[in-house]
């Protein structure tokens, strides 16, 4: 009695098509996120929040994470200049 193995008349599959890959330089029309991406008036808005929340956790004793969030704030408005 001879026994037939699955897939035995099943066809081979071809491999897929290959992608085109993209380039890996910047577009040329420039980034759609980053500090070109926003607003001065958002980076600004920003800045201001983050130095308050900064100035509320050294006070509330929070001193690393107020310091933290006082770079953040620095850094956010560096964005500005």
């Amino acid at each position: 009695m001879r026994v037939r193995r699955r897939g035995a008349n099943v066809p081979p599959v071809s491999a897929p098509p290959e992608k085109p890959r993209r380039s890996a330089r910047p577009p040329e029309t420039g980034w759609e996120l980053g500090a070109g991406g926003l607003t001065k008036v958002a980076w600004g808005i920003l800045a201001v929040l983050l130095v308050a929340l900064g100035v509320i956790l050294l006070v509330s004793g929070y001193i690393g994470y107020g310091g933290m969030i006082l770079i953040l704030a620095a850094a956010a408005a560096v964005n500005l200049l």
